[in-house]
């Protein structure tokens, strides 16, 4: 056996001593190609998956899920008991330089423009999912910083605590807003304008239109913001905005001229913030316009084992704010309506949070109401 391996090995080198000179060329050729495309192909796997495309890395899909228990018993005896669920999820990105866009799901009731929750009361139906966001931002350069929101958008001016604006609830229309820092020591100023529709017609169309202006300044480590809005609803009693209130106007409009400011500070090493709002409605026939509200939040539901107390009393004159965009939790979203609410926060882990809410309060009809939430939220 091995003579003949050496045989065979030496007639080899035989045979390639007698090749021509250009057949080794060609066969060194043949052979540098080949490392050539091994090279490619390693580059290839180091690599990894093919190039991803623009429009993904500029993209952003996030939502959330939250369960909730809650107990609703008015005048001592219960209303609802339930499970809900509300679900979100949204994809936000860059359409180019000067233009972001968002669009969101949500479940919900379609009549309504306070609640994305879904009672668990159909025997299993497929639950309704709506469009609750889809808007356009444009900032080009030219415009200075300032933002064109046009759509269905989050709410272009500082969201406040419900006293007018559930957090649900997203205005339609076209808005600008501008922040900027001055050269009065560290102040900076939050504005926006805009014109929503709520209902259109053939004759008076029901509009909004909003006006807000805050400053926002940290001295001393204490971080204050105060600020003043103005919304006028146009063609209220004719479009009938106000369906479940007895909201009464002279001249079918009615204006929410509000006040509002807090200061933020840590004790400690924890955060705390004092806050107030006041509203009046300045368009109202009778003197029943006004609504208030004080608060104060101790701690940060933020990292894993953080936790946060907040607590809030507020009273809300029976034509002070239309009650089809007010606080839904508070009172059933009545108007007319006072008392307390006590919630809670702790951070169980990441994207992973724990929450209890109570309401002590006496409704538009002067009768008592207790609601307990639980919720268990979730964001990806």
């Amino acid at each position: 056996m091995k003579k003949i391996y050496i045989l065979t090995v030496t007639v080899m080198v035989a045979a390639l001593n007698a090749m021509a000179a250009d057949d080794v060329a060609a066969l060194k050729q043949q052979v540098n190609e080949l490392a050539a495309k091994v090279e490619n192909l390693e580059g290839t796997q180091k690599a990894g998956a093919p190039e991803v495309p623009a429009w993904v890395t500029m993209m952003k899909i996030k939502g959330d899920l939250r369960a909730r228990y809650e107990n609703r018993t008015t005048d001592g005896d219960t209303s609802k008991d339930r499970q809900r669920l509300r679900a979100r999820i949204g994809a936000y990105g860059k359409v180019n330089d000067s233009v972001d866009f968002g669009i969101r799901l949500a479940t919900g009731d379609k009549e309504g423009a306070t609640s994305t929750n879904e009672s668990m009361d159909d025997n299993f139906n497929i639950d309704d999912v709506w469009v609750d966001l889809m808007y356009a931002d444009i900032h080009p350069d030219c415009l200075g910083g300032a933002h064109v929101l046009v759509g269905k958008m989050p709410k272009p001016w500082i969201k406040g605590t419900g006293l007018i604006w559930d957090g649900d609830t997203n205005p339609e229309g076209a808005a600008v807003a501008y922040n900027t820092s001055t050269n009065f020591a560290p102040v900076k100023l939050i504005s926006s304008v805009g014109t929503f529709v709520l209902d259109d017609d053939k004759g008076d169309d029901l509009n909004l239109y909003s006006g807000q202006l805050a400053v926002e300044a940290k001295l001393d480590g204490v971080k204050l913001q105060a600020g003043v809005s103005d919304y006028y609803f146009r063609h209220a009693d004719v479009r009938n905005l106000a369906t479940a209130t007895s909201f009464n106007t002279p001249n079918g409009d009615f204006n929410l001229v509000e006040g509002f400011g807090s200061a933020a500070i840590k004790i400690a090493g924890v955060p705390l913030k004092l806050h107030g709002q006041y509203v009046v409605n300045t368009d109202a026939a009778t003197d029943d316009d006004e609504a208030y509200l004080v608060g104060a939040k101790l701690g940060k539901a933020k990292k894993p084992g953080s936790w946060e107390l907040a607590y809030n009393w507020r009273d809300t004159g029976k034509d002070a704010v239309p009650d089809i965009f007010n606080d839904s939790d508070f009172a059933d979203g009545d108007t007319g309506s006072y008392g307390h609410q006590i919630k809670g926060k702790y951070q169980i882990a990441k994207n992973w949070q724990a929450g209890i809410c109570y309401l002590d309060t006496v409704n538009g009809d002067g009768v008592d109401e207790n609601t307990l939430q639980l919720d268990l939220l979730f964001k990806f």
